[in-house]
């Protein structure tokens, strides 16, 4: 008997600690509003370089439990897809379609 509740406790205090180390370790944020930032942070680097108000417009939808996001390029029409990733640092744009006019 005396083995059995050293064995609970013992389990019990180890439990604890596993816990106690898995909730003090830093999750990476890979929520929808981390995207958003850093989509806005690479527009905004964009409007610094080209100094074009209003170049980009973006499209962002939802069915079910996926998100699709496409940014249009005003000023050269073409249009970028983003290629989500595990990591939510990882997330490229990628040219889904180039203009249909020349420039």
């Amino acid at each position: 008997m005396k083995r059995y509740i050293t064995g609970l406790i013992t389990g019990v205090l180890l439990t604890t600690m596993i816990f106690i180390f898995m909730g003090a370790t830093q999750a990476q944020d890979d929520s929808l509003k981390t995207i958003m930032t850093e989509l806005d942070t690479y527009v905004q680097d964009q409007l610094g370089k080209d100094k074009a108000a209003g170049r980009f417009q973006l499209q962002s939808f939802q069915i079910v439990r996926t998100h699709w996001h496409y940014m249009l390029d005003t000023a050269t029409g073409e249009l970028y897809r983003l290629e989500p990733s595990r990591t939510p640092g990882n997330a490229k744009w990628v040219l889904t379609a180039e203009s249909n006019f020349g420039e």
